[in-house]
């Protein structure tokens, strides 16, 4: 199982991207640092996935795999 940041922009919308983490940890990392940035989102979470990772978060940056696990 893998976990993808997902952000609240309304009452029925949600926010998604293309990064996909290997821990819970990692992508609400993420998605709360992105949400600190942004204006739009009223909330953060994560949502779990099949898809294989593509991200990983390390000392508060996200670092894209790609190239290395395709």
């Amino acid at each position: 199982m893998s976990f993808r940041p997902i952000w609240y922009l309304g009452p029925e919308e949600i926010g998604r991207n293309q990064q996909v983490f290997a821990t819970h940890d990692e992508a609400l990392a993420s998605a709360k640092a992105r949400f600190n940035v942004w204006t739009q989102p009223t909330d953060f979470g994560v949502e779990e996935t099949d898809e294989r990772v593509t991200y990983v978060r390390k000392d508060n940056t996200d670092y894209s795999l790609k190239g290395l696990n395709q």
